[in-house]
């Protein structure tokens, strides 16, 4: 029985387990991340031989852009000289060997500990051999319960709460009711659950009453629970968090009626987010408005929320290294500089990606070179 197959069968018993019906976080929690059979535990995700290709994949643009955040954090903080660098979500481990290499050029003090957090041990295992390559000292661990709490810590992570379960949902007759997975023929189909969902989303009255009945859409019941675990980990720092995704007003607008949820098979986009488990990444996009709401919680101050165009855009890094790729004028100049237009520019990632920043345990404002382009009283609407 092939990796799929059984993946298919642990499934079908969970739904026969639920009485026919499964709440879609459990199917995509089953889909992506089931021990040795989802989709993260058995198969090469990242880069031209994945099903998708994340910006590092892309050039040095977004560890630049870090690069720049991360020392301005580590100034912040007084420039101490022991100091924790954390990614979580590292995936490849591509991003976090770049910026490390960006960082040593700066004059600033290096990490005393870097830690990447990653959940699959098959990630694991190659983040491994590539920080040993690399010649990175890097503590690699499977969650943020391997961390202690710590002052002086900056967190960064990259398309990493899109890939959090969440819930759906279909809005009738002024009630949420769940949607969820059941077995059928050809595989698996959505089902609407007849009991009205108690612990539904927060989701502002004003944008509700916009909608006809029959709207459908998802909420992430993990950012609660994940900011958390940050502030538990963070007395004393800085969190970075850039990922796709919209402001509340923008999410659950009247005319987004079928929500964000989408599949990554063969560098390609579907919609269908049921067939196949275990063969493609699923995602949906992140509601800022609610994970700034459950940062301010647990004391995670924010600093700014902008494009990722606009952040990049904005970096002194990334602007030096445009001017000299520019002075080259070469094949390898030009190629990179493809890659900035799909990193930077709206029509690619640079308007749908969205950086926010967090700060806990120290009076800060945004960075002075981020002075353009932040909304984050969006979130605040």
């Amino acid at each position: 029985m092939s990796e799929h197959q059984q993946l298919y069968k642990v499934i079908q018993n969970r739904i026969q387990e639920g009485d026919g019906f499964l709440p879609f976080d459990r199917f995509m929690q089953a889909a992506l991340y089931e021990p040795g059979l989802g989709y993260y535990e058995s198969k090469t995700v990242f880069g031209e031989k994945g099903d998708f290709v994340t910006a590092p994949e892309l050039g040095p643009w977004l560890s630049l852009g870090f690069a720049d955040l991360l020392f301005w954090a580590w100034k912040e903080l007084g420039e101490p000289t022991q100091w924790t660098l954390l990614e979580q979500g590292s995936g490849s481990g591509k991003l976090l060997a770049s910026t490390l290499a960006m960082i040593a050029q700066f004059s600033m003090a290096k990490p005393a500990t870097v830690i990447s957090v990653e959940r699959s041990a098959q990630l694991r295992d190659r983040q491994i051999e590539l920080f040993a390559d690399a010649g990175f000292n890097v503590e690699v661990v499977s969650s943020l319960d391997a961390v202690a709490p710590r002052e002086n810590i900056i967190v960064f992570s990259n398309e990493l709460p899109d890939a959090f379960p969440v819930r759906c949902f279909c809005h009738n007759g002024g009630s949420f009711y769940e949607r969820g997975v059941v077995a059928s023929e050809a595989g698996f189909d959505w089902k609407n659950s007849e009991t009205v969902i108690e612990d539904g989303p927060q989701i502002a009255e004003e944008l509700i009453a916009g909608w006809q009945d029959g709207y459908i859409s998802e909420w992430n019941p993990g950012l609660e629970g994940w900011q958390q675990q940050l502030a538990a980990i963070v007395e004393r720092g800085f969190i970075f968090t850039n990922d796709y995704g919209y402001s509340q007003q923008e999410y659950y607008r009247e005319g987004r009626r079928e929500g964000s949820l989408m599949a990554h098979i063969g560098q390609a986009a579907s919609e269908d987010v049921l067939e196949d488990p275990g063969s493609r990444d699923i995602t949906a996009h992140v509601d800022f408005t609610v994970l700034v709401k459950a940062g301010r919680a647990v004391g995670l101050t924010p600093l700014l929320w902008m494009s990722q165009g606009g952040w990049l855009a904005q970096s002194p890094s990334v602007q030096a290294f445009v001017q000299s790729l520019a002075v080259q004028n070469d094949a390898t100049s030009m190629h990179l500089m493809a890659h900035a237009k799909r990193v930077l520019m709206p029509y690619g990632m640079g308007e749908v990606f969205k950086i926010l920043g967090q700060a806990k345990g120290v009076e800060s404002a945004r960075p002075d070179y981020l002075s353009q382009f932040d909304h984050l009283d969006h979130l605040q609407r």
